[in-house]
């Protein structure tokens, strides 16, 4: 379906909505009232409201995207520089916003992959996108000597995400920035040197 201005509203919105409640907590009735347009127009756009929780993780991860790969790209610095300033900007994003809505792909993940296989399969491109993107970066590092070369970049990516996915998750629960903080440094102290 082309894109209009109320569907992208209905999205913005949804994804605050979604974020901050949760996909099971919010109902159409809440994304409309947030929205400010009537229930009939979320199904003028959207044929369920799952295949609206896809798309606004979609949506998210569009965005997470573009940020990475500014970071993970930026070739004023060496490739370790960068996926240092990477995670460290991901600590500060969560530490500036409120704790407790952590990350969407983390929360769907919690809270949708065994009820729809159409946001499961969303996230699978989700995790997919995002180790290829910081796996390059690796690569980089690998050759550049900065990170040892006796594992695969992909799966170095992965575990990275994993491991980062659980640190927002403790931080969900702790309120604070603790655990992203020790998975920087554990991280960039031990395990990537």
């Amino acid at each position: 379906m082309k894109p209009t201005g109320t569907r992208d509203h209905l999205l913005s919105t949804g994804l605050r909505v979604l974020h901050a409640r949760g996909f099971h907590a919010s109902g159409v009735q809440d994304i409309t009232a947030a929205a400010q347009v009537p229930k009939g127009t979320f199904y003028t756009h959207f044929d369920s409201k799952e295949q609206f929780g896809a798309e606004v993780l979609g949506r998210y991860w569009e965005h997470r995207a573009s940020n990475a790969i500014a970071l993970l790209s930026d070739e004023a610095r060496s490739p370790l520089q960068r996926l240092k300033a990477y995670f460290a900007s991901k600590t500060r994003d969560r530490a500036a916003g409120p704790f407790n809505t952590g990350c969407l792909i983390g929360n769907f993940s919690a809270e949708m992959a065994t009820d729809s296989r159409l946001v499961r399969d969303r996230l699978g491109s989700v995790f997919a996108a995002w180790t290829s993107l910081l796996s390059r970066c690796i690569r980089e590092a690998q050759a550049a000597g900065e990170i040892r070369a006796s594992l695969q970049p992909d799966t170095i990516a992965a575990f990275l995400i994993d491991a980062f996915e659980g640190a927002v998750l403790r931080a969900k629960v702790e309120r604070d920035a603790t655990a992203l903080l020790r998975f920087e440094s554990i991280v960039f102290s031990l395990i990537l040197t």
